[in-house]
């Protein structure tokens, strides 16, 4: 028996990528490897803010509804990940601020999928994965107990929106030719997915290979 707990979303941007802005660029998965992505672009006015306590920069993409896409461009990616919490989320909601970029963003879909026992057990859960499993409520006479919970998520994200269901640098730089600062997500990066005015978090996760 599995007990399945199913969460789906699908975003439409609030302002959508030109898909004929859309070109081949390289991702720098780390420093001895890159690859092709397709790159999306766009030329516009952003929330962003840069977290210089973990030194991230943090670009705002709502959707058409209240619900927007957070996504953070590390200097370090083991530093965003070990500090990150819903704290993060409030902070950068609050002191956001608009500015004209030049954005650069690839196109990936991301799937994932791992086991939650060793997880819950060390969060004191550790009654339904013995004999001392009370499961009365979903089972007449049959002695039942929980063997594994598993957790599957994927992201999908191009030019339209995001369907979601349960080289190393400075990221924004000032090109010498032009006057507007590019912030472009071509390293690991990671990506939220909140409610806005509960803040809720319907998504997190991390881009390390958009081709994978």
């Amino acid at each position: 028996m599995y007990l399945i707990s199913y969460i789906y979303y699908k975003g439409t941007w609030a302002t959508p990528f030109d898909a004929m802005l859309t070109k081949e660029d390289i991702f720098n998965v780390d420093d001895n490897n890159k690859v092709a992505v397709q790159m999306m672009n766009m030329e516009d006015t952003f929330d962003s803010y840069y977290d210089q306590a973990i030194n991230t920069s943090v670009l705002h993409l709502p959707f058409n509804s209240t619900y927007s896409m957070l996504l953070m461009l590390p200097d370090d990616m083991a530093t965003l990940e070990s500090t990150i919490c819903p704290r993060h989320i409030t902070k950068w909601l609050k002191w956001m601020r608009q500015r004209r970029y030049d954005v650069f963003i690839p196109k990936f879909s991301i799937k994932t999928s791992y086991t939650l026992n060793d997880v819950l057990i060390s969060m004191g859960m550790t009654d339904m994965f013995s004999d001392l499993a009370d499961l009365s409520g979903i089972s007449e006479g049959h002695k039942l107990a929980v063997s594994d919970v598993v957790h599957q998520a994927t992201l999908d994200v191009d030019e339209a929106g995001a369907t979601a269901a349960a080289a190393t640098g400075i990221g924004i730089t000032l090109m010498s030719f032009q006057s507007i600062p590019v912030l472009k997500f071509n390293r690991p990066f990671m990506v939220t997915i909140v409610e806005r005015i509960t803040e809720n978090i319907l998504f997190l996760g991390k881009i390390i290979n958009p081709k994978i």
